[in-house]
């Protein structure tokens, strides 16, 4: 006679040998990296760049005004109570400045020039439009003569829009 349950013992049903199988498992970077590239463009299309987008000078106390126009990029033109400086490099002493009687001021004439040809020669090769735009920081202190010449300088070279660095105040 033959024994149905000595068969069935011998035969391991799929079930079983799924269960008991070790399976390595992989985890799939693909969906998770689609995910964060996704999750980084959203943030970058909405990330704000309102806000403080010009550092003043550490020697600087800024007039206050109650503007409401947003800052602007453009090339920095610091005027301290000792020195005239262009994107943080020293240009000409104030000092001498306030003994001459020209309105121009030469070395921030030539500073300026030498920056405008430049940003000309980047627009001519990678089409970025050159603005002409400055951004005077002026100690609150400074004499108005002063800032009238720095203006006029910035006039006369590559750069005729201007915009005066101030705190906003709040009402």
């Amino acid at each position: 006679m033959h024994d149905d349950r000595n068969t069935m013992t011998a035969i391991p049903s799929k079930r079983k040998k799924h269960r008991t199988q070790n399976r390595d498992v992989k985890l799939q970077l693909t969906s998770m990296m689609d995910m964060f590239t996704i999750i980084l463009v959203f943030l970058l299309k909405t990330y704000s760049t309102h806000g403080q987008l010009i550092s003043p000078s550490q020697d600087l106390t800024l007039p206050s005004s109650t503007i409401q126009h947003e800052p602007e990029m453009g090339l920095d033109v610091t005027v301290s109570n000792d020195w005239i400086l262009v994107n943080n490099q020293a240009v000409e002493k104030v000092s001498t400045i306030l003994e001459q009687e020209e309105y121009i001021i030469p070395a921030l004439k030539t500073v300026l020039d030498r920056y405008g040809s430049e940003a000309v020669k980047m627009e001519e090769m990678y089409g970025a439009p050159f603005s002409g735009k400055v951004t005077i920081q002026g100690n609150r202190d400074i004499p108005y003569k002063l800032l009238i010449r720095v203006m006029y300088t910035c006039g006369q070279s590559s750069y005729p829009n201007m915009r005066l660095v101030v705190y906003r105040e709040e009402a």
